[in-house]
């Protein structure tokens, strides 16, 4: 069993050194692999936070309802100078909200995985190598992490622009919630 471990570790750290031997300046080659690593990193963490929204699509589409529909009830007691009734149903806004913000976690622990790896990795990888322009100063994140900021950026001009434009996610505001059903 260790053996299988030892061969898949050793295919994974083969094919995520490859982009680092492409160019023959060893400057030049850490730059690039940093560089695909990066890119690689924001799509695989872009597909795993899109597959977790559509698994958790029901649970969320139920918890922004209930929030909606408690957040409504806290203001009719507000109007109507119920105070019980208000603290009661904000008190339930409020924990659904939390709720809501768990599944949101969720997909940004989904989006940042293969970026927590490769960072791992990187710094197992180039341990105690001088690094281009910081030698021993600093380790791989200081490249790895604007990088991948930059190609999560990236990323997402490129999906804005390439939805259709009658799309109602397009430009919509992430705090505004729909009309609760009747």
């Amino acid at each position: 069993m260790n053996d299988f471990f030892l061969q898949a570790f050793l295919v994974i750290d083969a094919i995520l050194v490859a982009p680092f031997r492409w160019f023959a300046n060893a400057q030049a080659g850490f730059v690039c692999g940093m560089a695909v690593l990066a890119i690689a990193c924001a799509l695989l963490g872009r597909a795993c936070a899109a597959g977790v929204a559509r698994v958790h699509r029901t649970k969320r589409e139920r918890q922004d309802a209930e929030i909606r529909r408690h957040q409504d009830l806290s203001f009719s007691a507000l109007a109507a100078k119920d105070r019980e009734t208000y603290l009661a149903a904000n008190h339930l806004a409020q924990e659904a909200y939390g709720n809501s913000m768990a599944l949101a976690a969720g997909r940004a622990a989904a989006l940042i995985w293969p970026a927590l790896l490769v960072l791992a990795w990187a710094g197992w990888r180039f341990a105690d190598a001088p690094l281009p322009l910081v030698g021993e100063s600093a380790g791989p994140a200081v490249f790895f992490l604007p990088l991948y900021i930059a190609a999560l950026w990236g990323l997402a001009r490129v999906t804005r622009a390439l939805r259709p434009a009658g799309d109602a996610r397009a430009g919509s505001d992430p705090t505004h919630f729909p009309p609760a059903p009747k």
